[in-house]
């Protein structure tokens, strides 16, 4: 046997051993938990169950939930307002005296009072008053203001809850994606041990140098090293997503795996998704909330021009006696007394001037409203063309990382061949390392990029846009207008 062959024998046994110990070191590595914490209580969460907490824990979710727990009870009270009289019930019980020290005479000049002493009074009231306003339409448009203002809770209810569960998609999203880089780089990792391991028995034939010796130990510390970063991102990206969630679980996250949406956006519809955004996105329907808000204070101050009616009924019995004789007296020996009053006031120019101020200045903040709202469907069809925009780079950006991934990955093996083979020096061999995980790691972040782009798009829109999973045959449209046929292209020329 020649020499060569004798060399790439060992190299060969060399190569196995070092891949089946790790095999087994990757083995007890996963029996042991991700980061060997398998003595420490885990809590299993997929992204259903994460949005299902979201929902229910986070910060801005509750706060914005318990904000709506008020349209019922001030809905309640308006129409009670204003459709039942005002009741006041007074029960009122009073003493004073009085000392008048100068009196008149008979041709009223002012004199000394020859009787000036303290005469005292009491008094106990028991009074019951009903009274009611109106000015034209006022009962209506406050049950109107009240309305809006109940659906601005409700919409800002759903749109924290939109904004969170998003949050919480990208978030998650990223720790998986972090876990995945982790893995990656621990398989690099053991890549570059079997690597030293070579080059030390090529070196202990005397084949290489001790440089090549030195660059592979060097390279497996670098490695090492990048590791470390990885996990340090990992838990980093945990502790997010926790925070989001409101979480109040001190145990630690272990991370369902999720089949990632991917797929080829060429039969989706920028127009279609316009639309759908213009009809369902959760700022443009507060914006247009808004507007309405702003017509209806309008219609309130002009409103104030109409005929004001106040309508009242006093009833009330009365005791009263010298000295503390009808102090808390119920007089139920009284008769009662009432009084009744109906008021029509015609507000023709009564603050003229500040009324008509104040109407131009609503209908300025209507027109200002409406302005605010054109530039948010702006924005909003922007957002979504610019969104389409990016997830087609995506998609692209994916498809030309994969491919490189091969390429790295066969010049990789055929490099390792010719450096056993003594063709190829270490520094060369390195290089193809490094390229080979650059376009591992740029799969990966081209994957999940993929997916944050559809997430942000679908956010834009305001719901799902991807198409449905395909079952039986191939993929089926799920239905949605903005898909132009499931997973496929869209049957014509497709607008930006």
């Amino acid at each position: 046997m020649s020499g060569a062959a004798v060399v790439r024998a060992l190299a060969r046994a060399a190569a196995s051993t070092a891949l089946a110990v790790a095999a087994a070191s990757t083995v007890l590595a996963v029996a042991a938990g991700p980061l060997g914490a398998q003595d420490q209580p885990t809590l299993r969460l997929t992204l259903s169950e994460a949005l299902r907490i979201a929902e229910g824990s986070n910060p801005t979710v509750r706060r914005a939930a318990n904000d709506a727990l008020l349209n019922g009870t001030e809905m309640r009270t308006t129409w009670l307002e204003r459709l039942l009289p005002t009741a006041s019930l007074d029960l009122y019980t009073n003493f004073w005296g009085n000392l008048q020290r100068q009196a008149r005479d008979n041709f009223g000049n002012p004199i000394a009072n020859p009787a000036a002493e303290w005469t005292y009074f009491s008094q106990t009231t028991q009074r019951l008053n009903l009274s009611w306003n109106v000015q034209g339409p006022s009962l209506f448009q406050a049950y109107r203001r009240q309305a809006l203002v109940n659906r601005g809770r409700d919409l800002a209810q759903a749109a924290a809850l939109t904004e969170v569960q998003v949050r919480v998609q990208l978030l998650y999203m990223d720790a998986l994606e972090q876990r995945e880089l982790m893995d990656s780089e621990a398989e690099l990792l053991e890549a570059r041990r079997i690597d030293r391991e070579v080059a030390e028995r090529l070196f202990s034939l005397a084949l290489r140098t001790r440089v090549d010796v030195l660059n592979a130990e060097l390279a497996v510390e670098q490695q090492a090293l990048a590791l470390q970063q990885q996990e340090a991102a990992y838990r980093t990206a945990l502790l997010e997503l926790r925070a989001a969630l409101g979480l109040d679980d001190e145990r630690e996250l272990d991370l369902a795996s999720e089949q990632l949406p991917l797929f080829d956006p060429a039969g989706l519809d920028a127009d279609r998704l316009v639309a759908l955004a213009l009809r369902g996105n959760p700022e443009l329907r507060r914006s247009s909330l808004a507007v309405e808000t702003a017509g209806h204070g309008l219609s309130e101050q002009r409103s104030a021009w109409w005929p004001r009616l106040a309508v009242g009924v006093d009833v009330y019995r009365r005791a009263q006696a010298g000295e503390g004789g009808a102090l808390f007296d119920p007089a139920f020996d009284q008769d009662l007394e009432s009084q009744f009053f109906l008021q029509l006031s015609m507000p023709i120019l009564g603050g003229f001037f500040g009324a008509r101020e104040a109407s131009q200045q609503a209908m300025i903040e209507l027109r200002n409203e409406r302005e605010t709202d054109r530039e948010a469907r702006l924005e909003t069809e922007r957002a979504v063309r610019g969104a389409v925009l990016a997830l087609d780079n995506q998609w692209a950006s994916l498809r030309f990382a994969e491919r490189s991934r091969e390429i790295a990955e066969e010049a990789l093996r055929l490099a390792r061949e010719e450096y056993r083979l003594g063709t190829l020096g270490f520094e060369e061999l390195r290089a193809s390392f490094d390229a080979e995980a650059e376009t591992r790691r740029q799969v990966i972040t081209s994957r999940h990029a993929f997916v944050e782009a559809l997430l942000r798009l679908e956010e834009a829109v305001g719901g799902p846009v991807r198409p449905a999973p395909a079952s039986g045959g191939g993929a089926e449209p799920d239905g949605d207008p903005a898909l132009g046929g499931g997973a496929g292209p869209a049957p014509g020329p497709r607008s930006r």
